[in-house]
C-alpha cells in the first residue's frame, strides 16, 4: 500500500513540477489595454465535417464532432457575441447534398453579422463553392484557381478479364440497373451514360449557381472560369471569383482592416480538450474522471423528457453488424434494427430521423431495416433525411417513412435488382486446374458454378427470384409513397434520379438537409421546438476499448492488410462492392441478390 501511495504521490509531484516549470518559463504578460484587444476569429476547417455517425469518446480529448455536431458549432459561433468572424479552410470531401447543409449555416453566420475570411494558396471547384461566401477571399500571386467541369471515369474490365479467362454473368431487372456492367461489358451502355449525365448536370449547375450567387457576379463569369479550367489569380480577380491577390501578410493586413483590429485566431472553439488538460495540471487526479467518462459506454447524458432520435444509416448495406475499415463504413442490418428498436421502445423519443447515406447493398438486409422502420411507425413518426446518396437499398429503407427529405443534388431512386457471378472455367483451364463435380439429388450438379459458371437452370432460377424481389420493391415503394404501381414502375427499372427529379416524380416529399428533417420530425412528434429539443443519436458509438479492438482487428487481419493495399492504391471506393460480391460469411455459393447503385465510379 505504501509503495502504491508513494508512486501516486511521485506522479502527482511530477505533474505539479511540470506545471510550475511552465509558469516560471513563461514570463508574466502585461495586462492588455483597450487598444491591444483583438477581434476573436474562429477557425473552421471543413475537412472536419466528413463524419456522419457519432465518434467514440477518447480520453484527454473529448469525442470528435460528427457532421451534426459541426453544424451545431457553426450555430454557436453565429450566436456568440464575442466572435467577430471565422477563418475558413475550405478544403473538404463533402458530397453535394451535405455541401448545401454547410452553406446554409455559413450564410447564417454572415447574417448574424460575422465576417467570413478565407486565405487559400489554391482553390478547386468544390472548395470555391465555400470560399466564395467569404467577405474577404485572397489567394497569393503564385496560387491557382482550378475550375474543372465535373466528370466521371469508369474502368471497364471485360477485356482484361477475358485475357485471364474470367467471365462475369450479370443478371439484372430494369434496363437502368447497370451495376457490374463494368465487369461484363467493354464499353458503357446508353442507359449508364444517360444516368451519369443527369447526375453530372446537377452537380455542375449547383456549383455554378452557388458561386455566382455568393460572389454576386453573373453566371457567365463563372462559366468563363470553367472554360479556362486553370485561372491565374489576377484573372480570377478580374472575373470576380476572388477579392484580392496577396501573400499571407497582405491578407492579415486586410483582415485587420475589415475587423477593425488584428484578429485573434481561436482554433479550439467549442473543444473540451484544452480545458480538460488544464484541469488535469491543476488536479492530476482528474485524469481518473476523464478515463471513466471515456470508458463509460452507452451512457445517455440527455435530459429526461421529450426528444427525437437520429438513426444513422451509412455505407453499403449488409447483414450482421455494422463495421468500419480502411475502405470506409458499412451498414449492418442487425445494428440498425437494434437502434430503431431502441428508439421505438424509448417513450421519451417522440419522432425518429432516419439519416441515410447509402448506395444500397443486400436486398434481404435492406428489407430487415424497412420492417424495423415500419415497427417504429406504429408508435411514432419517422422522417427520412437523404444525404449525398440514398439509392437502391438506400431508397428501400427510406421509402416506408412518413416523410422523405432530400437535397436537389441527392442521388436516389435506382429501384431495381442485380446479381453477378464469376465464371472461372476458362481461367482454370489456362492454368491447368480441373474442376470435378459430384452431386446427389435434383439438379445437384447444375447448381455448381466453378466448373462452367452459372448453368441455364441457375440463371433462370436466379432471374425468377430477382423478379420477385423487384415486384416486392415496387409494391412497397408504391405503398409507402402512395403511388399507383403502374405509375411508379416506369420510373423504377433501376433508374437513378437526382433529388430534384425525384421530387417531381413523387419519390421524395421535398428539399432540405439534416436540420430540415429534424424540424419536420419535431413538428410531427408533437410540435416540439426544433431549437431546444434534445437529439438522441443512434447507434451509440463504440466504447474506447471496442474502438481500439476494431482498429487493431482491421490492421492485423489478412482482410485488413488487403483493404489497406487497395486503399493505398487509390481505389478504396471499390472495397464495399468487393465485400458485397465476395462476402466470406455467406452460407451459399450462389450469387447474391443486390439492390445497389448502378456504378462504382469516381466523380470529380
Amino acid at each position: 500500500m505504501s509503495n502504491s501511495r508513494s508512486a501516486c504521490l511521485n506522479g502527482t509531484s511530477i505533474l505539479r513540477t511540470l506545471a510550475l516549470v511552465a509558469c516560471v518559463a513563461s514570463p508574466a504578460m502585461p495586462a492588455e489595454t483597450p487598444d491591444d484587444l483583438k477581434a476573436k476569429v474562429v477557425e473552421v476547417d471543413l475537412s472536419d465535417f466528413d463524419r456522419e455517425d457519432p465518434a467514440p469518446a477518447m480520453p484527454f480529448g473529448g469525442s470528435p464532432r460528427n457532421f451534426l455536431g459541426e453544424l451545431k458549432r457553426l450555430r454557436a459561433i453565429a450566436a456568440d457575441p464575442e466572435v467577430k468572424g471565422i477563418r475558413l479552410r475550405p478544403q473538404n470531401g463533402l458530397d453535394d447534398a451535405r455541401t448545401l447543409d454547410v452553406v446554409k449555416e455559413l450564410r447564417a453566420v454572415k447574417t448574424a453579422g460575422k465576417k467570413v475570411l478565407c486565405y487559400a494558396e489554391s482553390l478547386d471547384r468544390d472548395s470555391l463553392v465555400f470560399a466564395s461566401l467569404a467577405d474577404l477571399l485572397v489567394v497569393p500571386p503564385s496560387g491557382m484557381v482550378e475550375l474543372q467541369a465535373p466528370s466521371a471515369e469508369l474502368l471497364y474490365l471485360k477485356g482484361l478479364l477475358d485475357k485471364a479467362g474470367v467471365r462475369f454473368d450479370v443478371l439484372h431487372v430494369g434496363e437502368f440497373k447497370t451495376a457490374f456492367e463494368d465487369l461484363s461489358r467493354d464499353s458503357m451502355s446508353a442507359e449508364q451514360r444517360e444516368s451519369l449525365t443527369d447526375l453530372l448536370r446537377e452537380r455542375y449547375e449547383q456549383c455554378v449557381e452557388l458561386i455566382a450567387n455568393h460572389r454576386k457576379i453573373d453566371r457567365a463569369a463563372v462559366e468563363q472560369g470553367f472554360e479556362a479550367i486553370w485561372l491565374e489569380p489576377e484573372r480570377a480577380k478580374e472575373l470576380g471569383l476572388v477579392d484580392h491577390v496577396a501573400y499571407q501578410d497582405g491578407f492579415d493586413a486586410k483582415a485587420a482592416e475589415l475587423l477593425g483590429g488584428k484578429p485573434e485566431l481561436d482554433k479550439e472553439y467549442g473543444d473540451a480538450s484544452k480545458d480538460e488538460l488544464e484541469a488535469m495540471l491543476d488536479n492530476p487526479f482528474a485524469v481518473f474522471s476523464m478515463l471513466k467518462d471515456a470508458l463509460d459506454e452507452g451512457k445517455d447524458e440527455l435530459p429526461a423528457g421529450a426528444k427525437i432520435a437520429i438513426v444513422y444509416c451509412s455505407g453499403p448495406i449488409n447483414s450482421g453488424k455494422s463495421m468500419s475499415g480502411f475502405g470506409g463504413d458499412a451498414m449492418g442490418s442487425e445494428t440498425i434494427v437494434a437502434a430503431l428498436e431502441e428508439a421505438r421502445k424509448n417513450d421519451d423519443v417522440k419522432a425518429v430521423v432516419l439519416r441515410v447515406n447509402s448506395p444500397g447493398g443486400s436486398a434481404l438486409a435492406s428489407d430487415m431495416i424497412w420492417r424495423a422502420v415500419q415497427r417504429v411507425r406504429e408508435k411514432k413518426p419517422v422522417v427520412a433525411s437523404m444525404g449525398g446518396v440514398a439509392a437502391s437499398g438506400g431508397y428501400w429503407i427510406s421509402m416506408g417513412c412518413d416523410k422523405i427529405v432530400a437535397q436537389p443534388s441527392t442521388i436516389t431512386g435506382s429501384i431495381g435488382v442485380v446479381s453477378a457471378a464469376p465464371d472461372l472455367s476458362d481461367a482454370f483451364e489456362k492454368v491447368g486446374v480441373s474442376v470435378q463435380v459430384v452431386g446427389y439429388g435434383p439438379h445437384a450438379e447444375e447448381l455448381a458454378i466453378l466448373k462452367d459458371g452459372l448453368s441455364p437452370l441457375m440463371k433462370d432460377k436466379i432471374q425468377a427470384m430477382m423478379q420477385r424481389v423487384y415486384g416486392e420493391f415496387i409494391a412497397k415503394a408504391s405503398s409507402g409513397r402512395k403511388l399507383d404501381p403502374a405509375q411508379l414502375e416506369p420510373n423504377a427499372r433501376g433508374r437513378v434520379w437526382t433529388g430534384r427529379k425525384a421530387r417531381d416524380l413523387g419519390l421524395v416529399d421535398g428539399f432540405g438537409g439534416l436540420q430540415e428533417a429534424i424540424t419536420m420530425a419535431c413538428h410531427l412528434g408533437g410540435r416540439l421546438d426544433a431549437h431546444t429539443t434534445p437529439v438522441l443519436e443512434l447507434p451509440e458509438p463504440p466504447g474506447l476499448f471496442d474502438a481500439i479492438e476494431q482498429a487493431l482487428e482491421g490492421m492485423v487481419s489478412v482482410r485488413g492488410v488487403f483493404e489497406k493495399v487497395v486503399a493505398e492504391a487509390g481505389v478504396a471506393e471499390a472495397l464495399p462492392w468487393l465485400r458485397l460480391l465476395f462476402d466470406s460469411e455467406r452460407t451459399s455459393s450462389s450469387p447474391r441478390i443486390l439492390c445497389v447503385m448502378p456504378e462504382c465510379l469516381r466523380m470529380r
